[in-house]
């Protein structure tokens, strides 16, 4: 009886080589085209500057995020003063994790001024990311960035103050509308810009302007 068993399964599965023999061969069945798309996607954000952020929303960060803004301000307390707003506008992205900066929404051309007297570390103009940016120095270890701006009108190692026109608002590098992109640093951190420039409005409502 055992043989007559033996003889009706197939020899591979009999000798217990059935799960192994075609484990190689097993294709996926997502579209080739479809593959190579994303990948070619995926080099293409990566070659003009988009890096993704992967950020959870645990609870137990809040206090830890909260406790950085509490620093934040004293920190901002030696910043250099005057400090005054780069241009009139609204606040249209705040500052956190995944974005660390302010951006300030305001008309295309819109005069640019440093929000404190500096010196200009760096000027970069580019089509990606920041786009057409700068770096300025400020005392005790701060930095300021300013992008996505249309025109730059000075130069690296220059000295300017709060009443110096830097550029204007432009559309340059990856934005969605004419804004100034404001990172502020100290000793290489990121600073919460708002615990030390004056009050940003928010953005209208555009419910309550048609009222």
């Amino acid at each position: 009886m055992k043989e007559k068993i033996q003889n009706l399964l197939p020899r591979k599965v009999f000798e217990g080589v059935a799960l192994t023999q075609r484990f190689f061969n097993i294709k996926s069945r997502v579209p080739k085209r479809f593959q190579r798309l994303t990948i070619i996607i995926t080099l293409l954000l990566f070659f003009f500057g988009y890096y993704p952020a992967l950020t959870f929303p645990p609870v137990r960060l809040s206090t830890s995020f909260a406790q950085n803004q509490v620093q934040d301000g004293i920190i901002a307390s030696s910043f250099p003063q005057p400090v005054v707003l780069p241009h009139p506008g609204y606040l249209s992205t705040s500052f956190s994790r995944s974005h660390p900066g302010v951006d300030i929404a305001a008309g295309l051309g819109m005069p640019i001024h440093p929000i404190t007297a500096g010196t200009v570390e760096q000027v970069n103009f580019s089509f990606w990311g920041y786009g057409n940016h700068l770096i300025i120095s400020h005392t005790e270890g701060f930095k300021s960035l300013y992008g996505h701006m249309g025109r730059i009108y000075i130069k690296k190692g220059q000295e300017v103050r709060s009443e110096n026109i830097i550029g204007e608002v432009g559309l340059s590098g990856f934005t969605s509308g004419p804004h100034t992109h404001l990172e502020i640093t100290k000793d290489g951190n990121y600073i919460n810009p708002l615990t030390i420039l004056p009050e940003i409005p928010d953005m209208p409502n555009e419910n309550l302007a048609k009222k």
